[in-house]
């Protein structure tokens, strides 16, 4: 109901002759409150290997969804973004670690994020290095369709070197035991990175001469047959798989009080375990509240690339979010916008998908 009725005004003032460039929806402390105990009464359930997500009423995920067919993108916040005074209840920020930023640092995300969904231009990219050829990163997920059901669906998010994102949503996917571990079929996945290859050529007017394909989990052999034979159908030369683990049993420990250094590396047989967290010289501390986890970088064995100049892609991939300014983001922008895209597309039917990324963030 609450969907519905911020949806209906939204519509009047898409149907009225000055249509704004954002559309920003502070939502009430009382509805957050709502929306947090429908989640919770859900009852909702997730298995730890799990790569589909909740399978709880998503709220933001329902909006959006509802909202993509709107010739504007919408940006929500809480109500304490703008009033200090606003007390959030503890059980709805599940930490009290969480506090409001200053004003300074709110001004700074709130405009950032405005003006990329607003102009549609990149606030900023990754510097490329001389002589790089250009590149095509793509993030593949699954997420678990609306009402509960042990079924999955990939999703594909392709950014280009300039930062530009592009969505793009697959078919069915295939499960294993007790519908857990999704993955794609091999003709799935030639579709899905076809697809993505042909929207990064529709804004280029050529394809990529390299390709970085990341998926949350291990690459099936089936699935990256059927991406190598997308690779291979569009030329691409250059490419490399590369599974993302976001825990490992290894960690790194330095001397001092603080923990690793934002940007640490260790090659380990092939693989390579990288700390996209950690302590910052800038900041002349670590500005996080547990300990910092590495990520456990797999390249797949058709990967080209070292896995020292993956590693340094997949750190400067983390500075790739336009929604906040924090530097240290643990994962990697294709990975990241994977998560958050699932929450709107299970909500989304085939004919209303969007291919415009200020429309999921």
């Amino acid at each position: 109901m609450a969907v519905d009725e911020i949806v209906q005004l939204l519509q009047t003032i898409d149907e009225g002759s000055s249509k704004p460039d954002v559309a920003i929806i502070a939502l009430p402390v009382a509805l957050l409150e709502r929306v947090f105990n429908a989640r919770v009464e859900e009852g909702a359930t997730t298995e730890a290997e799990d790569s589909g997500g909740s399978d709880a009423p998503n709220f933001r995920g329902m909006l959006k969804a509802k909202a993509m067919h709107l010739s504007f993108p919408i940006q929500l916040v809480w109500e304490d973004v703008f009033d200090e005074r606003v007390t959030i209840p503890l059980k709805i920020k599940q930490s009290s670690e969480r506090k409001i930023q200053d004003q300074a640092d709110r001004t700074w995300n709130l405009l950032t994020t405005l003006y990329y969904k607003g102009t549609g231009r990149i606030p900023w990219r990754r510097m490329p290095k001389e002589g790089e050829y250009s590149a095509c990163y793509i993030g593949v997920s699954f997420y678990r369709e609306a009402g509960g059901q042990q079924l999955f669906t990939s999703a594909a998010q392709m950014f280009d070197e300039r930062g530009r994102g592009f969505i793009l949503k697959g078919k069915r996917a295939q499960t294993e035991s007790r519908g857990r571990h999704p993955y794609m079929t091999q003709q799935d996945a030639r579709d899905l990175i076809a697809g993505a290859l042909a929207a990064y050529k529709g804004h280029h007017r050529n394809h990529p001469a390299r390709v970085i394909v990341m998926k949350t989990s291990k690459f099936r052999d089936e699935e990256a047959a059927g991406i190598l034979d997308a690779l291979d159908e569009a030329g691409t030369e250059m490419r490399d798989l590369v599974w993302v683990q976001e825990s490992s049993t290894v960690k790194v420990f330095r001397d001092g009080n603080y923990p690793v250094m934002r940007g640490t590396f260790v090659e380990l047989d092939g693989k390579g375990l990288l700390y996209t967290n950690g302590s910052i010289p800038y900041y002349g501390t670590y500005p996080g509240t547990y300990d910092p986890r590495p990520l456990l970088l797999c390249p797949h064995e058709s990967s080209d690339s070292p896995i020292a100049e993956i590693a340094q892609e997949v750190l400067s991939l983390t500075k790739i979010n336009w929604n906040s300014t924090q530097i240290n983001q643990k994962l990697p922008i294709p990975i990241l916008a994977a998560r958050r895209v699932g929450e709107m597309l299970k909500y989304v039917s085939d004919e209303r998908v969007s291919t415009d990324y200020r429309k999921y963030t």
